[in-house]
């Protein structure tokens, strides 16, 4: 028994060391975001938005967006999040404010499979006093979790159910990169409608994408009609180019052009379009973004070009505010460890934790420090779901807390 102490109280260590020096993860705390006023010539703050992290972590509970009256703050609008014991998002629910109540407005819905992949995404309205699902997506997946059909529903307002829309279908080559995908239409029966190819550097970096219709009049692939370049320094994209087919010759179309800081961070993105008559790239919009030392963006600016003054015209600007994200202390909680017990670990079902006082909360976290579960009071814990790992386990009572590593199998 003394042996078997040991073990757990150097895991219990280990544990902590990793929280210790773990890099310092940040949350966003708000967006506030401003419009350009022509005649103020500055921008103007209009709009607010606040994120609440009721489960602890990087992943908000409530996305709340304030709008300004006058010298007043009033609701706009919220998203209420919902997350399973994998921290993935199971639902999002979108409500307006009347003035005096929040309204129900659109949902949309997540499942996961064994393997943690997105299996379905519902997109309902609510109709008071139900949802109405208007689309449903279906993805299937390989064994090695590449995504291999994506099966979109849509409602039919006349028979009043779901019914095919779209299917996307996605095929690998030998070294698991994308190769190419089909998108298909239903029509009482699929019908191809386009193709998407890829190529690849000696890096697996994309280089370039052909789009091809299908030909209903010879029942095959056409030629290619678009085309989109990427080009590439130290694995960052720092142009993309779409050219299209005219007169069976390419023709540029768009590019955009990307700036990096020494650190990685896309610092500038520039759009331009093609002006074929004089044979140039001309300015369209671009984004500015700026970083603290932590590498979080703290500003972003939306930009268009006025060809006419041959100036940039601001248009959008959003200035982000970050926190540091806790992670769990375990300093206090080896006093009162030996007088809880939680069995059967490890676990593939239900946990039972047992303690000579009265449990206040149960708290279980994962190893990012995010919470995955909480209860109020003395009850099993259901981790059938979970996927396989170690997770830290954190019991409330009235005595002090204790904190008892898991291991789900």
């Amino acid at each position: 028994m003394k042996k078997n102490y040991i073990y757990l109280l150097m895991a219990m260590c280990f544990l902590y060391s990793n929280y210790s020096n773990a890099q310092t993860t940040f949350k966003l705390d708000s967006i506030y975001q401003y419009s350009w006023d022509n005649g103020l010539n500055d921008w103007k703050h209009n709009t607010k938005d606040i994120y609440t992290y009721a489960n602890g972590g990087t992943k908000e509970t409530n996305l709340l967006r304030l709008s300004l009256n006058g010298v007043d703050w009033e609701n706009f609008y919220q998203y209420n999040k919902l997350y399973n014991g994998n921290n993935d998002l199971t639902e999002s629910i979108l409500q307006n404010w009347d003035g005096n109540n929040w309204q129900n407005g659109s949902r949309d819905s997540y499942t996961y499979d064994a393997s943690n992949n997105e299996e379905t995404y519902a997109y309902a309205i609510y109709t008071g006093p139900n949802w109405l699902t208007f689309n449903e997506n279906f993805y299937t997946y390989n064994g090695l979790d590449n995504i291999t059909e994506d099966l979109s529903t849509a409602y039919d307002f006349i028979n009043m159910m779901m019914v095919n829309d779209e299917r996307q279908t996605y095929f690998y080559d030998a070294n698991n990169r994308l190769d190419f995908e089909i998108k298909e239409e239903w029509n009482t029966s699929w019908s191809n409608s386009e193709r998407k190819e890829y190529s690849y550097n000696v890096d697996d970096k994309i280089i370039l994408t052909e789009l091809r219709a299908w030909s209903v009049s010879i029942m095959e692939w056409g030629s290619p009609y678009r085309q989109t370049i990427f080009s590439y320094d130290n694995n960052l994209i720092t142009e993309v180019i779409e050219q299209v087919i005219v007169s069976e010759s390419w023709v540029n179309s768009t590019k955009i052009m990307n700036t990096y800081d020494t650190n990685g961070n896309l610092l500038e993105i520039l759009g331009q379009e093609w002006n074929s008559s004089v044979e140039q790239w001309e300015n369209s919009y671009r984004q500015l973004r700026t970083f603290d030392v932590n590498n979080n963006e703290t500003e972003l600016i939306y930009e268009t070009w006025n060809a006419s003054t041959s100036q940039w015209e601001g248009f959008l600007r959003m200035v982000k505010y970050w926190s540091i994200v806790g992670a769990l202390n375990l300093d206090k909680f080896f006093s009162i460890n030996d007088k809880i017990k939680v069995y059967p670990n490890p676990v593939s079902g239900i946990l039972n934790i047992e303690s000579k006082f009265d449990i206040q909360s149960i708290n279980l976290f994962n190893l990012q420090s995010r919470e995955v579960i909480q209860v109020n009071g003395e009850a099993p814990i259901d981790l059938s779901h979970f996927q396989s790992g170690i997770y830290l386990l954190k019991i409330s009572t009235r005595k002090g807390e204790a904190v008892k590593k898991i291991l789900v199998d």
